[in-house]
């Protein structure tokens, strides 16, 4: 999608505002779940709009895969030496942040939320959704923005009841899951590009010291033993960090109370295990041909739960999207981070599995060229062999494309349409061998399989014989050019013939046992006759009488006077005629005469 520009007021972003933004070199969006939500552009200065590309005004742009376009408001704008603006800006949600709420109280998240709007001290053009049902208490007792109020403090929407929120133009809406888990699939060897894995282990606690304060007295309720700490480190040493219960209970609690709250708190928090992040670039199989009854299901949205399989290296890792970045202008993903990792390894030690990845780098490549990528450069290398494909299919007059299979390997296709559904003669080849359509894919005839077997026909139903092809390489016979009578391959040979007389026919090659050259016949091929060859032009008895009787013998006739009526196109030579000029007299043949 090309972004557009908006004046600073705009709301309904029903035409074109400003103008689009067709010139700009880059354009990314960048989402983090429950968090950040940032455009960033790459203009020139001497664009079109580039003197309407101001702080406060709005770009309208794509930010993720099915997702409606959404208005960011320029915040900051850059002017380097090399003439290059970069624009930063942010999700029009963000103008929250300037919308303030008194102290409140409400019973229930939709309550909640229902009040913040209705309770905003200025003009809220924001509406709001929820589908959790949770009936807890929501308190307020300060002054806060409204942004801040849905989460950012203690205390805040999200901190209370949980959730993941959708950032839609002015509708926020919070899900008790934004995402799903359609059993996505992301295999090293398949349609993984990219990995990179981040083990931290920063916020990592081994225990919890519990209290509960009166804040009425100010007394102080501990356990006797004080601290409760999980059995399994994580970490080489104790992490205990305090734990307030004062607002999990409404009255001063007892002792167990206090203790199996603190039990239960380590038990379902993930603060107990490592943060593992994961960054990975990833072949997006629902554009691919070949994966269209399935696209739904490969499809990758923010907050969805993936799995990603690296066989090389024992590790299976089930993840949530956390982080998007979207190249707008492409309308693809430059990368995904995976954050609250599920990690479990086949190997003895996952610390040996993420180890191994290091090691493992070099060896990648030879897995990442199955995709078309390369680990160093995968989007150049990608790039490269995408365009040296279509070049070739362009050559021969098909569209190109490919794709990976359920397998891991990659799947070539090209065809006689714009797309592969519309085509009436279509070839997929793989490490499977090669397939021929005729019906846009939906099914497709065997050609020959990897160890040279043939097994069924082709091109244009030509035979192929298991004799055929010597070592991988195919005889020029099975080869024609489709829907071309008068010109095609046969035998080592190219083949012309007259549309206006089908019995005339040049042959360019072998037309003859042991004879090369170019050779015509005008007996349907039974007869060939030479024209050129390695000695040059060859020209037959017959060729001279040929002449004549096609062009006509025409003679010039020598007479002693030109006809009295000549025809207009006739040729005789004139002996009576004198010399057009006289001689010139020397000066030697004037004097002679003189002396005479």
């Amino acid at each position: 999608m090309i972004p557009c520009l908006y004046d600073s007021s705009e709301t309904e972003y029903a035409d074109n505002g400003i103008g689009k933004l067709s010139d700009c070199q880059s354009c990314v969006v960048t989402e983090k779940r429950n968090g950040s939500y940032e455009l960033k552009m790459e203009y020139p200065a001497e664009g079109i709009h580039a003197d309407y590309l101001q702080e406060g005004n709005i770009i309208l742009a794509k930010p993720a895969d099915q997702v409606q376009s959404q208005p960011f408001r320029i915040y900051k704008i850059t002017t380097p030496l090399s003439g290059e603006l970069e624009i930063c800006a942010r999700h029009i949600s963000y103008q929250l942040n300037f919308i303030t709420v008194p102290p409140l109280s409400a019973s229930g998240c939709p309550a909640a939320l229902a009040a913040l709007k209705s309770k905003a001290t200025t003009d809220c053009p924001f509406t709001f959704w929820t589908d959790l049902t949770s009936g807890a208490g929501f308190n307020l007792t300060v002054p806060v923005s409204l942004r801040s109020a849905l989460g950012g403090v203690d205390g805040s929407v999200l901190d209370t009841y949980g959730g993941e929120y959708e950032w839609d133009r002015y509708t926020v809406r919070l899900h008790q899951a934004r995402g799903r888990d359609n059993g996505v699939r992301i295999v090293y060897g398949k349609n993984l590009i990219d990995f990179k894995m981040e083990r931290n282990i920063e916020n990592v606690i081994t225990g919890v010291h519990p209290y509960w304060k009166n804040q009425e007295t100010g007394a102080v309720l501990e356990l006797p033993e004080k601290v409760i700490t999980v059995s399994g480190k994580s970490v080489p040493y104790e992490r205990i960090v305090p734990y307030d219960c004062t607002e999990q209970f409404e009255s001063q609690p007892s002792v167990d109370a206090l203790r199996n709250h603190a039990a239960s708190y380590l038990k379902t928090t993930t603060l107990t295990d490592p943060n593992v992040d994961i960054t990975i670039d990833f072949l997006q199989l629902w554009e691919t041909p070949g994966y269209e009854d399935i696209a739904e299901a490969e499809r990758v949205q923010m907050c969805d739960t993936v799995w990603v399989y690296i066989s090389k290296l024992g590790i299976e890792v089930s993840s949530k999207v956390t982080e998007t970045e979207y190249d707008t202008l492409l309308e693809k993903y430059k990368s995904v981070t995976l954050s609250n990792s599920v990690v479990s390894s086949r190997s003895s030690s996952l610390a040996a599995s993420l180890g191994s990845i290091k090691n493992e780098a070099s060896n990648a490549y030879q897995t990442a060229i199955r995709v078309e990528s390369s680990i160093s450069d995968v989007t150049a290398l990608a790039e490269n062999q995408g365009y040296y494909n279509v070049l070739a299919a362009a050559l021969m007059g098909l569209h190109y494309s490919s794709g990976t299979d359920n397998n891991g390997n990659v799947v070539r296709y090209a065809y006689n349409a714009v797309s592969l559904e519309a085509s009436t003669r279509a070839w997929r080849s793989g490490p499977d061998g090669l397939f021929y359509s005729t019906n846009g894919g939906k099914t497709w005839q065997y050609g020959w399989d990897t160890d040279y077997q043939a097994v069924s026909t082709v091109f244009d139903t030509l035979s192929i014989l298991a004799g055929q092809i010597r070592g991988g390489t195919i005889d020029t016979q099975l080869i024609r050019i489709s829907g071309n009578a008068y010109f095609h391959w046969t035998g080592n040979a190219i083949l012309l013939t007259d549309p206006q007389d089908t019995s005339r026919m040049v042959k360019i090659g072998l037309y003859a046992d042991g004879r090369y050259g170019i050779a015509v016949s005008s007996d349907g091929g039974r007869i060939w006759e030479e024209s050129l060859g390695f000695e040059g032009v060859r020209l037959s008895e017959e060729t001279p009488q040929n002449l004549d009787e096609r062009y006509g013998k025409e003679q010039i006739t020598v007479s002693e006077k030109a006809p009295e009526a000549p025809e207009s196109d006739t040729l005789w030579i004139d002996k009576t005629m004198s010399e057009p000029f006289p001689k010139k007299r020397t000066r030697k043949r004037a004097k002679k005469r003189n002396e005479s």
